[in-house]
């Protein structure tokens, strides 16, 4: 199963690939029909101090070359916005959670299907 994204404002349409970062954190990025990196959707900001989204939690940059990924991630099923905010200096990252089909790509990247 292959998880597509529509374009925000300054991305391209692609599909989403899964990583974690060294806190244990859900990372994702955008790749274009080329096999580019149109963004990295995620940031980790445990070691900034925030709480840990959970185990299917995200934190989205949705601010400058991002504007607009959160609304689009939504809108392709694969995160349902909680309504939970950061304040990261001059800008503000959105949590998320994965959905159901997100959490099965998830677990199929970690071998866990």
């Amino acid at each position: 199963m292959t998880l597509h994204v529509g374009p925000a404002r300054y991305t391209a349409a692609g599909t989403v690939t899964f990583a974690r970062y060294g806190s244990g954190e859900i990372a994702m990025q955008i790749i274009n029909a080329h096999g580019e990196r149109e963004c990295v959707a995620t940031v980790s900001l445990v070691p900034c101090g925030a709480e840990h989204p959970g185990e299917y939690g995200v934190w989205l940059k949705d601010w400058s070359a991002n504007d607009g990924i959160a609304d689009a991630l939504v809108k392709a099923g694969v995160v349902t916005l909680t309504g939970k905010n950061y304040a990261t200096g001059h800008v503000v990252a959105r949590h998320a959670q994965l959905t159901a089909a997100a959490i099965a790509e998830l677990n199929a990247v970690r071998g866990d299907a």
